[in-house]
């Protein structure tokens, strides 16, 4: 077996849409529009979307088709592989269950899902997709994507990042009484002069079921490292936009995206400030946030 890579011929002669239902969704003010489900598909997305659904007009709209079936090779491991390469000016996005393509300077993409009577299959494929042209969007509307928990206590917003592993969701789940902006993704923009950070739909290991959409203003990043007792020490800007720079996603692969990036992240770490944060299993570490 090997990798099957499709070329711009996928694109240009696809099949007809997986149905003719669509629907929109907004995190934040970036707004994004799925086409072509089948009436089942619709009802399962609107159930793990909802309360995210939008009427706004959409900066991107995807319509899905079926494809081919599959591209990636499984991996050993059992972790989802995900490539991205350059394709005729745009960007081609695959993985074992499907395959997409973005043409530069349009509000369009094509999805093409290998399992398309598969819902689960289907539904992962779409929320990989909205990842991807999130952070895209983001980029372009003055924002980035951040692999973090945010937490919102105070009606102010916590951002906990660092590799996998490092206990952002073990960070969320010691916070009950705060509110969840994300597990995984947080999307964050400047906007009226200061950063903000928004609740996203995006899937990490805790239920999402309370996630209600908000922009909540941004009062700490930190970068997390377990260790026998709680601890905060600053980081330097220079820093702080490394550590960061490592936890965006998807747009750092690209000259012109982290072109775009580098000032933004480092202008949130000038604003907002950076912090190492040592933390024990134990909820403790919010008293010493609170003194900070």
């Amino acid at each position: 077996m090997a990798d099957r890579i499709p070329g711009m011929e996928h694109f240009r002669k696809l099949p007809s849409p997986l149905g003719p239902a669509g629907f929109s969704l907004s995190i934040a003010d970036l707004c994004v529009r799925f086409e072509g489900l089948n009436a089942e598909l619709l009802e399962s997305a609107h159930a793990r979307y909802n309360p995210f659904l939008s009427k706004a007009r959409p900066l991107h709209t995807v319509t899905l088709y079926p494809g081919a079936p599959a591209y990636l090779d499984p991996s050993p491991d059992g972790f989802l592989r995900i490539m991205e390469f350059p394709l005729e000016g745009g960007r081609l996005y695959l993985s074992t269950d499907f395959c997409a393509f973005r043409a530069a300077g349009t509000e369009t993409g094509a999805l093409r899902v290998a399992c398309p009577e598969d819902h689960e299959v289907t539904l992962r494929a779409m929320e990989n997709y909205l990842r991807w042209v999130t952070a895209d969007l983001a980029l372009a509307h003055a924002g980035f994507i951040l692999h973090a928990a945010g937490l919102v206590r105070a009606g102010r917003a916590y951002l906990f990042f660092g590799p996998s592993g490092a206990g952002k969701s073990t960070v969320a789940a010691l916070s009950p009484d705060c509110t969840l902006l994300s597990d995984d993704l947080v999307l964050l923009l400047r906007r009226e002069g200061r950063w903000m950070a928004a609740t996203t739909p995006f899937r990490g290991t805790l239920e999402q079921e309370a996630k209600a959409p908000g922009l909540f203003p941004l009062a700490m990043l930190c970068r997390l490292v377990q260790g026998p007792s709680h601890a905060a020490t600053g980081v330097g800007t220079a820093e702080g936009t490394a550590t960061l720079l490592s936890s965006c996603p998807f747009v750092s692969n690209a000259a012109s995206r982290s072109d775009m990036l580098m000032p933004l992240v480092s202008d949130c770490c000038r604003e907002v400030g950076v912090w190492r944060l040592d933390f024990a299993k134990d909820s403790g570490f919010w008293a010493l946030l609170r003194e900070l």
